[in-house]
């Protein structure tokens, strides 16, 4: 918690009955958007952000909470998404802490994840990130259960794999608010897709799915980002669909950008909701 007198890092706001986002002011200004979906005895946690406090401390403060077990899950590897983890595991971050389920991650590229050290960023923006320990790696199509003891698919979170922001990105779906989880996948404003593990064919690929995936789902979902919004409607991805087919196309129309995350040149392609940002070398692979 805060000194006295010190306005606290963390932000909750309910979005519904059972899921809490929580906004970090951080001193990345990364304000990262970590949620909680809570069950009968156990509460999902949808990362951690940048450790400005500990986060499993803050959450077990919140009389919501209070009696809940936690399972965490990482949307993906960035330091901004995983810095608040140790504190769910017991000193040295070897082994979970009483109360803490598990620590689980997307298992599409398990070595990206495992070594975080070099692909978390944080030697980028001068993060020290405390060592934790990971026990589960969810597939494509796992369901998280929010209750056990009675599972059913709507009170479920169901992974998708989502790479392109990073190869280890995944995308988490709950039914029973028809809300979808993405991480840094797709959030207004910057989406990097030049950093270490980016790749523009893979968020190409990732958009494709999840477009298919959705329109199978009920009209109306919410897209729950990692950053800037908890609730961006479904109909704005039609501007990255129609910019991805322009790229593919090289009909899009671009602007060099300088960036101190990349060595690389990178070009960026801006709609009325989103800029990507994209390796200037891996455009012509779209054409």
């Amino acid at each position: 918690m805060a000194p006295a007198g010190v306005p606290p890092p963390f932000h909750p706001t309910w979005l519904s009955k059972t899921t809490l986002v929580v906004v970090e002011a951080d001193r990345f200004g990364e304000q990262p958007h970590m949620y909680v979906v809570v069950g009968p005895k156990k509460a999902l946690v949808i990362d951690t952000g940048c450790d400005t406090a500990n986060f499993c401390e803050f959450l077990w403060s919140l009389p919501e909470l209070a009696a809940k077990e936690f399972q965490v899950v990482n949307t993906h590897i960035h330091y901004d998404h995983i810095m608040g983890n140790y504190g769910f595991c017991a000193p040295g971050g070897r082994s979970l802490r009483g109360g803490c389920r598990s620590i689980c991650q997307g298992s599409r590229n398990r070595h990206f994840s495992q070594n975080w050290q070099e692909t978390s960023l944080q030697s980028m923006v001068g993060a020290a990130i405390s060592n934790f320990c990971v026990t589960d790696w969810l597939d494509e199509g796992h369901r998280i259960y929010l209750d056990d003891e009675n599972p059913t698919e709507a009170e479920s979170l169901e992974v998708l794999h989502t790479p392109g922001h990073t190869p280890d990105s995944i995308s988490l779906y709950y039914p029973a608010e028809n809300r979808i989880f993405t991480g840094d996948l797709i959030y207004p404003g910057n989406i990097f897709l030049f950093l270490p593990g980016s790749r523009l064919e893979e968020f190409d690929e990732s958009l494709c799915k999840l477009k298919a995936f959705l329109a199978e789902k009920p009209a109306g979902v919410l897209l729950s980002c990692g950053h800037m919004t908890p609730a961006l409607k479904a109909e704005k991805l039609e501007e990255l669909f129609e910019l991805l087919g322009a790229l593919r196309k090289g009909e899009a129309r671009g602007r060099a950008e300088g960036s101190g995350l990349s060595p690389e040149p990178v070009t960026s392609f801006q709609t009325p909701c989103f800029t990507l940002m994209c390796r200037t070398a891996d455009v012509p692979a779209m054409a």
